[in-house]
């Protein structure tokens, strides 16, 4: 049985809410002041700021739908990370063919002075062992 600690987790939880509902201001404050994202098809990005100019352009284009299973979620002190698989369905809001991004993740999180878990680091990849057909793909709207 994997460790999943459930106050990491229920970060990723409300990043997911938050990200599927369409309020990129909660995405947004889920990241540190200094965050790096680095995700499939898109140049990394550094800081807040970047990452928020990220997030709102793809908020305002697309709908999105996410799935994920975590393998791993661990704390040692200030520092924690998820490991785990995920199915990204990105719809374009005018109409074109959706893209599915699927593979593995790791987040990296830092406990903040406010005391709140935000993500540091967001990288993603694709992964041959990650099924393209689960667990969402394929379904109808």
């Amino acid at each position: 049985m994997p460790n999943l600690d459930p106050t990491i987790i229920a970060v990723i939880d409300d990043w997911i809410t938050a990200y599927q509902g369409d309020d990129p201001e909660k995405v947004i404050d889920l990241y540190t002041a200094d965050a790096t994202v680095a995700v499939q098809g898109r140049a990394t990005v550094n800081g807040k700021d970047a990452v928020g100019n990220l997030i709102r352009r793809s908020f305002a284009r697309l709908d999105r739908k996410v799935t994920v299973k975590y393998d791993s979620a661990e704390i040692n002190g200030t520092w924690a990370y998820v490991y785990g698989r995920s199915w990204f369905t990105l719809a374009p809001r005018d109409g074109a063919e959706p893209t599915y991004i699927f593979g593995r993740f790791t987040l990296l999180l830092r406990l903040c002075e406010d005391g709140k878990w935000r993500i540091f680091m967001d990288m993603d990849q694709e992964s041959e062992d990650v099924d393209p057909n689960t667990p969402h793909f394929g379904e109808s709207s």
